[in-house]
């Protein structure tokens, strides 16, 4: 007949102790009452705690010998050298703590992590976004900066000449790819000439006269404005008589504008621009403060590695389970959504379908902020509680009119339907194959 034995009794020590002697594990059953199978454990246990030894402190160290065998599930993290995460489940445990509890913990602090790791993928995502923005903001200021510099300096130029050349050049002359251009049209013979002597080129690409000789070309302005010849554009004069009359050519870059309406604009777009960046620094600042605490509770959470929550939140989920069951719904538990986030219990019939989130505890209730990114996937969300958290629930559904389930003690009981009108559902068809897919999968292999 074969002992028993848990790792911290009398018969398991002296085994343990013949190990480190060097007795093999195969010779153990020879030895003593005990299966190669139970050996093998020992064989386990004792190398957890020869690595655990130099990076568990004492109290921690202590925790996981007075464990046992039951602390074998602990063995994959401790493989890993997650030293934080087996603290963080050795702080909680006693010496009542089953190995069904260690279980539930390992799963809790998955969760946990996965959670964590979801929360700062989101918010580095939020600051890159932001930050690219950010970037690009200022890039263009820096771009109109220059731009704006620039146009006062050929405004500065304009202001050295009379009336009504002054007025003239500010408004027939722009800026076009840090060169002067024509904005609107010139007189015919005139512009003729410009051509012929190369001081305006056309370009076919933009459509927009560029100005070569700038010098040359107030010169012939100051010319023709002297002999009382006319440099404006007339409309009579054209040919083309049937087309909309317009003294202005086609121009397409933002800031192709006379110079003064062109100024006008830049000086917006700059008061835009540094008060967008403005508001996005300070997001940017708030962000940052706001994540590190959020991080920092996220990790210093402690009821997800509460025993007891973990099982009642199990417990929870069973009952749900089979309420479902027996009223025709297929239902699958922890069932992964297109959007990322784990349904607690996804289920379907012929024409409906049913998401159900469990909370335990007011601090898990308060901490999910994306349980709204499951809506789009059924016609029916629900949350289901112990009856103590009805008032924080009714608080936290009260802008979606959805539903929740109280346990009362006897069963489940609906406290609300869900009254949001939903006719249709995100990949319906898909999520129904998946959702009969893990159901084989657990049935087939067990996991």
């Amino acid at each position: 007949m074969k002992a028993t034995i848990t790792g911290i009794d009398p018969l398991s020590k002296r085994i343990l102790l013949d190990l480190d002697r060097g007795l093999k594990v195969l010779q153990v059953p020879d030895h003593y009452p005990v299966s190669l199978d139970q050996a093998k454990k020992l064989s386990r246990f004792r190398r957890m705690l020869d690595i655990s030894k130099g990076n568990l402190e004492k109290e921690y160290y202590e925790r996981l010998l007075l464990l046992g065998l039951k602390s074998l599930p602990l063995s994959s993290l401790i493989k890993r050298f997650d030293w934080g995460g087996v603290m963080e489940i050795l702080s909680v445990v006693t010496d009542e703590t089953t190995r069904d509890d260690l279980n539930l913990l390992i799963c809790a602090l998955n969760e946990k992590k996965k959670k964590i790791r979801e929360f700062k993928e989101d918010t580095n995502l939020i600051l890159e976004q932001l930050e690219a923005t950010n970037k690009s903001l200022h890039i263009k200021e820096k771009e109109l900066l220059k731009l704006q510099t620039d146009m006062t300096k050929n405004v500065e130029v304009f202001n050295k000449y009379n009336q009504p050349l002054r007025s003239f050049l500010k408004e027939y002359v722009g800026f076009c790819d840090g060169q002067l251009i024509l904005v609107k049209k010139i007189h015919t013979s005139w512009k003729q000439e410009l051509i012929e002597q190369a001081i305006i080129v056309y370009n076919d690409d933009l459509y927009v006269y560029f100005i070569k000789d700038f010098i040359s070309f107030t010169e012939s302005l100051k010319t023709r404005h002297n002999r009382g010849l006319e440099y404006r554009w007339d409309q009579n004069e054209s040919l083309i008589k049937a087309l909309k009359a317009d003294d202005r050519y086609r121009l397409p870059p933002e800031f192709s504008e006379p110079f003064i309406n062109s100024l006008n604009l830049i000086k917006q777009k700059l008061l835009e621009i540094q008060h967008k960046r403005k508001l996005i620094n300070r997001e940017l600042q708030d962000i940052k403060s706001k994540t590190m605490l959020s991080y920092l509770e996220l990790s210093n959470k402690s009821n997800f590695l509460s025993t007891l929550d973990l099982k009642r939140h199990k417990e929870l989920k069973e009952m749900a389970l089979k309420w479902l069951f027996q009223r025709g719904f297929i239902a699958v538990a922890d069932f992964t959504l297109p959007s990322g986030k784990q349904a607690d219990i996804f289920a379907y019939n012929e024409s409906q379908t049913v998401i159900f989130n469990v909370k335990v505890s007011y601090e898990d209730l308060l901490a999910d902020s994306k349980w709204k990114e499951s809506l789009p996937y059924c016609h029916d969300y629900f949350f289901l509680t112990p009856s103590d958290l009805v008032l924080a629930v009714t608080e936290k559904i009260k802008d979606i009119d959805c539903g929740y389930f109280v346990d009362n003690g006897s069963g489940l009981k609906i406290s609300k339907k869900d009254e949001r009108l939903v006719n249709s559902i995100d990949q319906e068809n898909e999520l129904r194959f998946a959702a009969g897919q893990l159901l084989a999968r657990k049935f087939i292999y067990g996991y």
